[in-house]
Formats: structure tokens, C-alpha cells, sequence
């Protein structure tokens, strides 16, 4: 593996430091010719979120390794992202918790620098890396930096991504931390429920493994134990590099061949999930708990990410609960004065997802306010959606769409999550058009098809039926 330094290496082809600086000034006069800046006063309102989008430059290493290049000259500030396969799903019974583990100690140390030098050397550049653990199937590490701090950052990112030494103080003090973080999972209310519901729901799947039980495993992890399993996942070929920012492509490209394109790679990760519980009848977990409120989760399976289904259930998810308008805050909370708080979420990945209402009420309300919930959800398979009220759901999707999308930081994170999830980085300019797509009848078809049996959590501090 070659180690990119700045300071103390030359490129392959014997490009110096200050040969290096001026490719990449020139590399950006170019790119502003190419990509000038767009004048915000100038732009046509009508212009649709797939028309604005940058083009991305996607390149695969001969190791494996994926990188995607998204020139964006409209602010100094560079994004780069490394998303590797990791995660629950991937961890054996006996492993679980180590990826989330293993990512909070990635950047405390590596070969040749310290915890301290890694944050006086970024932040000293302006710049700032972090790593974590996303959903339950992939990390990630992240540069936000700047044109002017990128040569100077650039180079303790690749380090921390190829030579991390996981030091035993650091290794400790992370690991009493997670513990500290499972055994108190349980603490608020609301999480507890829908942790419960999360149990209910996936049973033996890894993502069902209850918090309680994962700190028992993490007890017996040594800091071996991270160095094999980082081993495993940190190839070139289980990852996806994003860079979004005033960069010049055929640039970065060169450094990223020049430092990881020799990065050996090794056997992929195979899941290790399991399938979750029939859906074939209704199930719920009731728990008893001192509390004000009655705080319950009800939910049902629903399309993968990487399904044809899923834009659909987006409008779904939001017609329901996206906001104060949504067909539940206003039936159960504003008419019939059922819930404290009621919102919904769609949680879509590569593994069995689901779709569930939350709401917090008075523990009298719970036999009105558990079947209002379901009513609505069966609404939708028996009724079409009112053509006014989808067409707001449709803009306001796209809406949050767009706003999302305002960082070069969230672009990267887009570009490369959906790349490694395998639903290719396209479907990020794609999502406007598959949600302009979603027709009333393909409402009730996936609410039909999805909405039969639900999972229900119940907290509650009194005994209910």
C-alpha cells in the first residue's frame, strides 16, 4: 500500500510538491471555465431538480475501489467521504457492535500520528474528520475541508483510512463509552418503544439483537479483535470514495490512483442476516412503565431501498405523517384530540425495512388511538389518494429533496451511500423523477401489498388491552 504524504513524497511520474500546487490551481481556472458559478438571481424557477444536477465522474480502480468526482465550483469548502460495508448485518452473533466500536477509534491514532496530531494537523488546515457507523450495513469516513486546506488534510484522511494503530488507552476509553450508550439506550421512553418495536419486528435478525445484549458482547472485544475486522472491511473493493467540491477531476483522480490504486484488496463481506418473523398475523410487545404518557410504536413491513416500491412508499410516509397536514396529525391529534405528539417514518435499506407511526398519548386514549392509527393505514388500501393531496405530497418530497442537497458534505453522502448500497449513485439525480411517477393507484397496490399485518410496541403505565 503506498502512503500519500505531500510533504515527504513524490507522485509517480516524479510530480514534485509545487508541481502538485500548481496542477491543481490550473486545474481550478479550468474548472471555472467548464463549471462558472451560477448566478442564483439568473436561474429559471421552472428548472426541474434533475436539471441542476452536476455531472459525476465514476471511476473503478483496477483493486475494486469505487470513486465518484462531483466538481461543485459554487463555494470553497471540498467534501470527501470513504463508505465502507460494514455493520450488523455483516457481524456474526458473536461480533455484534464491533463495527460501531471499531469506527469510533478509527481516528485516534495511526501509524505515524498521533489522536493530537491528527486533530492539530486538520484543524490546523481548516478542516475536520470524523468516522461512525450509518444504519446497520455501512461506515464511514469524512473530510470537510476547504481549496486552501485540502493539500495539507488530504493526506491524514488516506493515512486513517489505510494505517489506523487503534491504541489501547483509546481502545478502552471508547469501549466503556459504548457501553455506557447500551446500557442507558432504554432511559427515554419513546426510544425504548421503538427499540422494543425494532426486537418485535426483525426477532433473530442482528438488527432485532436487543441493547442489553450486544453490551454482553462488546465486554469481550479486545482491541485485536478491531485490527482483524478492520482488516476484513477496509479493502478497496468493499469501499466507495465521494468527493464533492472545487476540485479539478482528472487531478483528484490521479491522487487517488496514485495512493490507493495499489491498496490490496481481499474476500468480500457476505451478510450474515437472517430472515425476519412472519408477517403472517399481527404481534405486539406491551411493557409496563412509570411514565406520564403511553408512548407506542405500530408498524409494517415495507419495499427496500433498492426496490421499485420505495418511492411510492415515500409518498406514503409522508401523505401519513410527513407534517402537520398529514392525514394522522390531523384525524387523531387535531380532530379527535388523541395524540401528544404522532409522526411516521419510512426506514428503507438493503435489508427487510419498515414503515411506522409513532404517538404519544393519555394511556386512555389507547384502545381510540391504536385503532385510528390502523384505520388510516387501511385507508389507503381502500381508498385512492385525492389527486390535490398527492400532488402536495409530491412537491413537498421534492421540496426537502432539493434541501437537502444545499452541502457539498450531504451530496457526497448521497452519491456514495447509494453507490455502496448497490442502488447506484444515479438514483440521487434520479428520486425527483421516480417521485413525480407515483400515481394514486400505485398507493393502494403497494398499500395493499405491505400493509396486513402490523408490529406493535406498547409502553405504557398502566395495564392495557
Amino acid at each position: 500500500m503506498k502512503r500519500l504524504n505531500f510533504n515527504h513524497q513524490r507522485f509517480p511520474g516524479k510530480l514534485s510538491k509545487s508541481q502538485v500546487i500548481l496542477l491543481l490551481l490550473l486545474g481550478i481556472v479550468i474548472m471555472y471555465t467548464i463549471f462558472p458559478p451560477v448566478n442564483a438571481g439568473n436561474q429559471d424557477p421552472k428548472i426541474t431538480a434533475s436539471k441542476i444536477v452536476a455531472p459525476v465522474i465514476k471511476k473503478v480502480f483496477d483493486n475494486g475501489l469505487t470513486l465518484l468526482i462531483k466538481p461543485n465550483p459554487a463555494n470553497e469548502v471540498i467534501s470527501v467521504k470513504a463508505f465502507v460495508r460494514m455493520g450488523a448485518i455483516y457481524e456474526s452473533v458473536s461480533r455484534r457492535g464491533l463495527s460501531k466500536l471499531m469506527q469510533s477509534i478509527l481516528v485516534k491514532g495511526t501509524a505515524t500520528r498521533s489522536a493530537k496530531d491528527i486533530v492539530f494537523e486538520t484543524e490546523s488546515a481548516g478542516a475536520s474528520i470524523d468516522a461512525g457507523l450509518v444504519d446497520s450495513g455501512y461506515g464511514h469516513v469524512s473530510l470537510r475541508t476547504t481549496s486552501i486546506g485540502f493539500e495539507r488534510s488530504l493526506p491524514v484522511f488516506l493515512d486513517i483510512l489505510q494505517h489506523p494503530s487503534f491504541p489501547v488507552i483509546e481502545f478502552e476509553k471508547e469501549r466503556q463509552l459504548m457501553l455506557q450508550q447500551l446500557t442507558t439506550a432504554y432511559d427515554h421512553p419513546a426510544t425504548e418503544a421503538y427499540l422494543n418495536f425494532r426486537t418485535l419486528f426483525y426477532g433473530d435478525h442482528p438488527v432485532g439483537i436487543r441493547q442489553e445484549e450486544i453490551a454482553k458482547i462488546v465486554t469481550t472485544f479486545t482491541r485485536d479483535d478491531l485490527a482483524d475486522w478492520y482488516r476484513k472491511t477496509y479493502i478497496p473493493n468493499n469501499m466507495v470514495i465521494s468527493i464533492v467540491g472545487k476540485i479539478n477531476p482528472q487531478i483528484i483522480e490521479k491522487i487517488f490512483q496514485d495512493s490507493l490504486g495499489d491498496w490490496s484488496n481481499g474476500k468480500s463481506l457476505e451478510s450474515t442476516s437472517t430472515a425476519v418473523p412472519s408477517s403472517a398475523e399481527d404481534r405486539q410487545t406491551v411493557k409496563i412503565r412509570d411514565s406520564q404518557a403511553l408512548f407506542m410504536i405500530l408498524g409494517y413491513p415495507a419495499p427496500l431501498l433498492s426496490s421499485e416500491d420505495s418511492p411510492v412508499m415515500s409518498v406514503i410516509n409522508y401523505i401519513l405523517g410527513g407534517d402537520m397536514g398529514s392525514r394522522l396529525f390531523v384525524e387523531l391529534r387535531d380532530k379527535k384530540g388523541l395524540a401528544y405528539n404522532i409522526s411516521t417514518d419510512y426506514y428503507a435499506s438493503i435489508y427487510p425495512s419498515h414503515i411506522y407511526a409513532f404517538m404519544a398519548t393519555a394511556p386512555e386514549n389507547y384502545p381510540a388511538a391504536k385503532n385510528g392509527i390502523i384505520a388510516e393505514f387501511k385507508r389507503l388500501t381502500d381508498e385512492l389518494v385525492p389527486a390535490e393531496e398527492l400532488q402536495t405530497a409530491k412537491q413537498a418530497l421534492k421540496g426537502r429533496f432539493l434541501m437537502s442537497h444545499e452541502t457539498n458534505a450531504s451530496q457526497a453522502d448521497y452519491l456514495g451511500s447509494y453507490e455502496l448500497l448497490g442502488v447506484r449513485y444515479q438514483h440521487d439525480q434520479e428520486y425527483p423523477e421516480l417521485i413525480d411517477k407515483v400515481t394514486a393507484v400505485e398507493i393502494q397496490r403497494v398499500a395493499r401489498k405491505y400493509f396486513t399485518h402490523y408490529s406493535l410496541s406498547v409502553l405504557s403505565p398502566v395495564k392495557v388491552d
